[in-house]
């Protein structure tokens, strides 16, 4: 069994539905799913009834939740002690992200981490993905957070949540009650899209490559170096654009964008971690890694 594997378990068994559940962790209802699958055939046993409305513990269930409240706080001081005996204190950790992530998810997260290892220094980079991964290449950086495919050599790639790209665009007008949209209707809009090396632009070529289109197809309106410019440029009604979920999910809270579906292509996107197959301070990097890489301990803003 893993420690993630817990930490998932008491979510849903918190939120008692497996949607909210990964909706909350940033990941797949099928991911959370076949953990759960995982837990119940190694205890050989169900773990949760299904109903239409959700899900509840069984009687093995309960059990199940009372000893991983021991086992997760037993973990946790388990880590600390380990921490005093290797005097972890005062290291730094050069943690380097593309925009959507690093703007959008990591603030957070790193300060939760700071709250639980108040005595490790950590320097949050931004950048594109393209400038990330030089950036952890070059040892400008300890490691890297961003989305979309990487492949190198000389990197480790770790997957650690995922998310959806969505259609963002203006509350007004025709969008005001359109839910979904077609790569055929699409065609017909003015298309706002990132620069050159963002992360989040490659995983839509990718996504418009596997339907048999590139961006060719498409009435790019203009290009633009951030998320926050477009984000702009699409409230002001200036066009539409390709954004991850998680870049916007404050502007979709507070009804200043609206999210479309685009059918006909899968949605979902990973995050991964990278860094250099050896990494200069293994052990920071690889605690970060694995709490970012946990779903019960990291926080997205």
């Amino acid at each position: 069994m893993q420690i993630s594997q817990f930490e998932i378990f008491m979510m849903v068994s918190r939120l008692k539905s497996f949607s909210k559940a990964a909706k909350l962790l940033y990941m797949t209802q099928p991911a959370i799913s076949n953990h759960i699958q995982a837990m119940e055939n190694y205890y050989g046993t169900k773990l949760f009834n299904r109903h239409s409305h959700g899900v509840s513990l069984t009687k093995a269930g309960e059990v199940v939740y009372t000893f991983a409240q021991k086992i997760l706080s037993n973990h946790d001081a388990m880590e600390k002690e380990i921490d005093r005996v290797l005097n972890i204190k005062n290291q730094n950790l050069i943690v380097g992200a593309s925009s959507n992530v690093g703007n959008y998810a990591l603030p957070c997260s790193i300060w939760t981490f700071k709250e639980k290892y108040p005595e490790v220094n950590i320097r949050l980079e931004i950048g594109n993905s393209a400038t990330i991964v030089q950036q952890v290449l070059d040892n400008k950086v300890h490691l890297g957070v961003l989305e979309g495919p990487v492949e190198h050599d000389d990197l480790k790639i770790i997957p650690v949540f995922s998310d959806h790209l969505i259609l963002i665009a203006p509350p007004s007008g025709k969008w005001l009650k359109r839910d979904s949209i077609t790569l055929k209707e699409l065609r017909r809009e003015s298309l706002l899209i990132r620069e050159e090396g963002s992360g989040s632009r490659r995983i839509w070529e990718n996504m418009l490559e596997e339907a048999g289109m590139s961006l060719n197809d498409f009435k790019i309106a203009a290009e633009m170096g951030s998320i926050d410019a477009i984000k702009s440029a699409v409230e002001s009604g200036l066009g539409v654009s390709v954004a991850s979920r998680v870049s916007v999910q404050k502007e979709l809270r507070r009804g200043s964008l609206r999210e479309i579906k685009i059918e006909g292509i899968p949605s979902s996107i990973q995050f991964r971690v990278i860094h250099r197959v050896e990494l200069d301070e293994p052990s920071l990097a690889t605690r970060f890694i694995r709490f970012l890489g946990s779903p019960e301990e990291r926080s997205f803003c």
